[in-house]
């Protein structure tokens, strides 16, 4: 009965005051939002493989090769590796191998429909137990049978949908690139979203022994390199170390094996690529500001309000009531006010969660939202907002002294200094968030707008594969014979999307250290507009075997300056000659300062492209083009001499803008959050700012019958909200200044803060906090003052 007389008079007081109950709730509402969306990013991603029966007995082999002061990492091994670790170590259960040529597609076509056929990137040959070493669903077939044979395949159901429809996919054939026919054996559930392993296509590894170009590399056992991601499970986790001992000494090469648990592979893949576990830290401190500054607001409001129920509370304990059943009343009080503002912001969640990941390039499966532990971290934000939230009204204003509140001392003014502090503390947060926003923008600007020593304009990529055959001069040809097409160039791969490795050898006063190449051919040097630095003596002398051309970097690198053409340097067990140096250019991102590059460059017609090899043709369009039209001409030359790859390409500016996507999802989603912590704060002003209003009526209707005008009223009530807002300010600079120059530098480019920053930051606020207070202190100001004086 007493629980439910408190839930009766908090909802009458809910009722009665909409202003600040809509403040409160709605509010509380926006930063329990915020951070269930983020806490289920963060669940996400560190659930990654833990739902395999196994996984903390599950370990991916990786191998680092140190090379002088260069170390490189590879996440592949040969055929041989695992039965070899599995053979010499009794504590390795059994191991699992996935190969793919790393690089390449894969073109499926279904057998009896050959309409139906696409580019497959998530193609793996793999071994007969894979259903039994992972806890992967397998829906049509029999787990120890389906990869057993040569030829066989395991698709996933959606896979099974796009090449067959609703026809029965077991039985069906597929043809593999243009050649090799896989009949499909099973048909396994899609893999969840928060696995690093993410198959579409699971061919027997036993096949790659009948198909000419992979039968080397199923009978090869030279050290550990080959196209094997191999993992290996112990009879116990704790085995770790010593396996990983045992490992090292099978290898035949200078690298170190080690052994990365599978729940730690997601991490270990990404850290420092991609933008998830980049920021994984950075957003639940965000997502905890932002519920702080919610929060504050109930405080701030639930303490303006408590102090006129202040002698309501004197009363009750004049009756008797003891402070701890005056607490209980304030915190049914608060509870009612978090569940609605948590039920508010469960629909909120459910409604900006497509649209949230989709801005990470995320997929987070719906199921996942029921996981248990999503589920206690909604518990727990639940009751941790109950706990917060009336924790001053419950213990602090329980204890009011009930002598002093009936007296009215303390009415008007109670709790005024804990007011001041906690729009202080909102104002500087959200002013920090302002200030990186406008940093992190910037950066952005200054990625999109800096020279990088490369013309991108108009410049189309068509990236070809050796399905083309000897046809890609032809093809070539007839491209660049098209109106509008003005320049064609070709290169191994598509710049800003792939270069080759290799490792050049210290020799005298040269140290060694891994070089990264790129093979093109003379007419792209043109087209991209690269600077010589040092010319080859004769330009006849490009596309000659055993000449390589520098940059900047690597002709310092390798001491070869001031006269580096004609030198030699040593590349694997090939010595070539430098015939020109290019100056620098941004081959790579501008997170990082440009790399020693090395170039071979082909004669324009040289006829080893497409021979069996791969490429990328640069085709660069004349200004004023129907490009659409332009590149639907394109695809109809291409499908005349490849019909089994399918025709793809890509600008090459946006190819570079790509490089930024997580700086951009960074600067949306902190341009986002920075509104959120703005509105929050704001809704926050407004609730203080008519609570101050009405607590002063009778001071604004006595100050109005002496002559006051209106602009002076408004500006009396609002220079305390805004000198407080300046303070925030004051105090969020420098802590802005040291958080961004932090993040600036993980950059090798950047620019420096200046002073407009954080001018710009002070009027956002400024503005935001105006516009809260202003329409309350006006209407103060306009009210009739006989009105006023009538309120007692």
């Amino acid at each position: 009965m007493l629980l439910y007389n408190y839930i009766k008079l908090a909802w009458r007081n809910l009722a009665k005051r909409k202003l600040y109950s809509f403040i409160n709730i709605g509010g509380l509402a926006t930063g329990l939002c915020v951070c269930m969306l983020i806490m289920l990013y963060v669940a996400h991603e560190l659930s990654y493989d833990r739902f395999h029966k196994d996984s903390n007995r599950i370990f991916s082999l990786l191998e680092k090769i140190k090379m002088e002061k260069d170390t490189i990492q590879f996440d592949r091994f040969n055929y041989a590796t695992g039965p070899a670790i599995l053979q010499q170590d009794a504590g390795v259960k059994s191991f699992l191998r996935m190969g793919s040529l790393p690089g390449e597609t894969t073109v499926m076509q279904n057998v009896a429909n050959p309409a139906i056929r696409d580019e497959e990137s998530a193609t793996w040959f793999t071994d007969a137990n894979y259903f039994n070493f992972f806890s992967f669903p397998l829906l049509e077939g029999d787990s120890a049978e389906v990869l057993k044979q040569p030829f066989t395949a395991v698709i996933t159901t959606s896979i099974a949908k796009k090449y067959f429809g609703t026809n029965e996919a077991v039985g069906q054939q597929l043809r593999f690139n243009g050649k090799y026919i896989f009949v499909v054996t099973g048909v396994m559930a899609d893999a969840p979203s928060n696995s690093s392993i993410q198959p579409d296509f699971l061919l027997s590894v036993s096949s790659m022994a009948g198909i000419e170009s992979m039968k080397s590399f199923v009978t090869d056992d030279r050290g550990f390199g080959g196209l094997f991601k191999t993992y290996i499970k112990l009879a116990d986790a704790a085995y770790a170390g010593q396996a990983e001992q045992h490992i090292n000494q099978l290898s035949k090469e200078e690298g170190r094996a080690v052994m990365v648990p599978l729940t730690s592979v997601h991490m270990a893949a990404n850290f420092n690529a991609g933008f998830n576990l980049r920021y994984l830290k950075l957003f639940p401190m965000v997502a905890a500001l932002i519920l702080l500054m919610a929060l504050i607001n109930y405080m701030s409001l639930a303490t303006a309000r408590a102090t006129v129920r202040a002698r309501e509370i004197g009363v009750r304990k004049a009756l008797g009531a003891d402070h701890k059943r005056i607490a209980q009343q304030f915190y049914v009080e608060s509870a009612m006010y978090a569940f609605l503002a948590f039920c508010l912001a469960v629909v909120l969640c459910m409604l900006l969660r497509p649209g949230f990941f989709n801005l990470l390039q995320l997929k987070v499966d719906v199921s996942f939202l029921y996981h248990p532990v999503v589920l206690t971290i909604y518990a727990g934000l639940l009751f941790l907002t109950v706990l917060i939230a009336g924790s001053y009204p419950a213990f602090v204003l329980s204890r009011y002294n009930p002598v002093t509140v009936l007296s009215g001392k303390m009415s008007k003014t109670g709790g005024v200094g804990v007011r001041k502090v906690l729009t202080v503390l909102q104002f500087g947060i959200a002013a920090v968030l302002i200030i990186c926003s406008i940093v992190i923008n910037r950066q952005l600007y200054f990625f999109r707008h800096t020279a990088t020593g490369i013309n991108q304009e108009n410049v189309v990529m068509l990236p070809f594969q050796n399905s083309i055959g000897t046809h890609y001069q032809a093809f070539r040809q007839q491209v660049a014979g098209l109106n509008g097409v003005m320049q064609t160039a070709t290169a191994r791969y598509p710049l800003y999307d792939g270069y080759d490795m290799w490792f050049v050898a210290g020799e005298g006063n040269r140290p060694g250290m891994a070089l990264s190449m790129l093979r093109i051919d003379r007419p792209l040097i043109d087209m991209a507009g690269l600077q010589w630095k040092v010319p080859p003596a004769d330009m006849e002398q490009l596309g000659m075997d055993g000449t390589i051309v520098l940059n900047e970097v690597a002709a310092e690198s390798f001491n070869l300056t001031p006269s580096p053409v004609g030198k030699h340097i040593k590349m694997g067990n090939k010595e070539v000659e430098v015939i020109g140096v290019l100056k620098n250019f941004h081959f790579k991102s501008l997170h990082a300062a440009i790399q020693p590059l090395g170039l071979t460059v082909e004669k324009g017609n040289s006829a080893t492209w497409g021979a069996n090899t791969p490429g990328c043709l640069f085709v660069k369009i004349a200004p004023k083009q129907n490009i659409p039209a332009l590149l639907d001409q394109i695809k109809k030359i291409y499908a005349g001499y490849d019909m089994l790859t399918p025709f793809q390409y890509s600008f090459l500016d946006d190819a570079f803008g790509k490089m930024y996507t997580a700086e951009d999802r960074l600067a949306s989603i902190f341009g986002g959050f920075t509104a959120l912590t703005v509105l929050i704060a704001a809704l926050g002003l407004l609730g203080l700012a008519a609570f101050s209003a009405e607590q002063r009526t009778r001071e604004i209707g006595v100050r109005k019958v002496l002559g006051a005008s209106v602009l002076q009223i408004t500006t009396l009530l609002s220079k305390e909200f805004v000198k407080l807002v300046l303070i925030g300010l004051v105090i969020a600079s420098p802590i802005a200044w040291y958080l961004m120059q932090q993040w600036l530098q993980q950059f090798a480019y950047r620019i420096h803060m200046q002073p407009w920053m954080f001018v710009l930051s002070a009027f956002v606020a400024v503005t935001a906090a105006l516009m809260a207070i202003g329409l309350q202190t006006i209407k103060a100001a306009i009210r009739n003052p006989v009105n006023a004086l009538k309120i007692e």
